[in-house]
């Protein structure tokens, strides 16, 4: 779940479209992920990636129309990540995952990407999107202070606004379009709660009523360093570098015991039934998975063996609060 929902989110590309007199953009973004797991504690996942995107703002703003290029990411095994009338239709490509920044930048250079029309955009035309190089911010992304711990036991007390701290960033010589975005989806991909802030911002504020009770979530708060160039792309559309540090967090709402399944105060053999199904569904994201996921213990997406290690604890306790 981590890679596409960061590529989603962390993408900043505007939309056009590519018929006569209409707009179509270009966009880049590199990114390197975090996890944060208590307070003070956060390790890099030590990967490295990008994602490319052409962007157009009608329903199927691509038929007709070929596009080709000399680069590390072809438009031509791109995948159409969405079409429809709001936002119109966007290729995107992904690169490798790498271990570290220069096996990235090799593997996506930065420079001069000449793209091929023929078809209904622009026949027998050719535009440059120039990817520039690597520009992330110094700083670690992180939830400073208490706020990760604060965060885990928000659940007993959701009636208040949750204030979290932050350290914010210093941002890039020229990066006219940089922020400090927070995303909360629950383990199902749904998102919950968003905002933008500007890279100086220490402190954030999750409005009550934002989560809900019995969910587990997972957030993610990007440092973003972005280069934003109106009108560059063709007919007015826009060109975009992003280079983002992304740090993922776990939470939930739960109560005390999660492991009960069906919430009649035991972990017992009801519960292992219903452990049972969602463990041969795996994934959170699932249409066939129950809503709001309860047998992913863990917050992570799936139900996997590590759920199970909790459940089998639980289960042999039998009673939620045992004396």
């Amino acid at each position: 779940m981590k890679f596409g929902v960061l590529a989603a989110a962390a993408m900043v590309s505007a939309v056009g479209s590519l018929a006569s007199a209409q707009a179509v953009s270009f966009a880049s973004s590199k990114a390197e992920n975090y996890l944060q797991t208590g307070d003070g504690a956060v390790t890099p996942y030590n990967d490295w990636s990008c994602v490319l995107s052409i962007a157009g703002d009608t329903f199927d703003a691509f038929s007709d129309c070929s596009i080709s290029y000399a680069g590390p990411l072809s438009p031509i095994t791109m995948g159409i990540v969405g079409n429809d009338a709001m936002f119109g239709q966007q290729w995107y490509g992904y690169s490798s995952l790498n271990p570290d920044l220069a096996s990235l930048d090799a593997e996506i250079p930065p420079g001069d990407y000449t793209f091929d029309f023929t078809g209904n955009a622009l026949p027998g035309g050719s535009h440059v999107f120039t990817l520039l190089p690597s520009a992330f911010c110094v700083e670690t992304p992180e939830l400073l202070s208490d706020t990760y711990s604060r965060l885990q036991s928000y659940k007993d007390d959701m009636s208040l606004d949750f204030i979290g701290q932050m350290s914010g960033f210093a941002d890039q010589p020229g990066a006219n379009s940089s922020s400090i975005s927070f995303i909360v989806y629950d383990t199902q991909g749904r998102v919950f709660w968003s905002t933008n802030l500007p890279p100086t911002a220490i402190s954030f504020t999750i409005p009550t009523g934002s989560i809900e009770p019995g969910r587990a979530y997972f957030g993610v708060m990007f440092y973003t360093v972005s280069f934003f160039d109106a009108g560059a792309g063709i007919n007015g559309g826009n060109h975009t570098n992003s280079f983002s540090r992304n740090v993922f967090f776990y939470f939930n709402t739960r109560g005390p015991c999660p492991a009960d399944i069906n919430e009649d105060t035991l972990v017992d053999d009801e519960d292992f039934v219903l452990f049972a199904q969602a463990y041969n569904i795996l994934l959170c994201g699932d249409v066939a998975m129950p809503d709001r996921c309860p047998a992913d213990l863990t917050n992570e997406g799936v139900v996997d063996d590590t759920d199970f290690v909790q459940f089998a604890q639980a289960y042999d306790q039998l009673l939620c609060n045992p004396e």
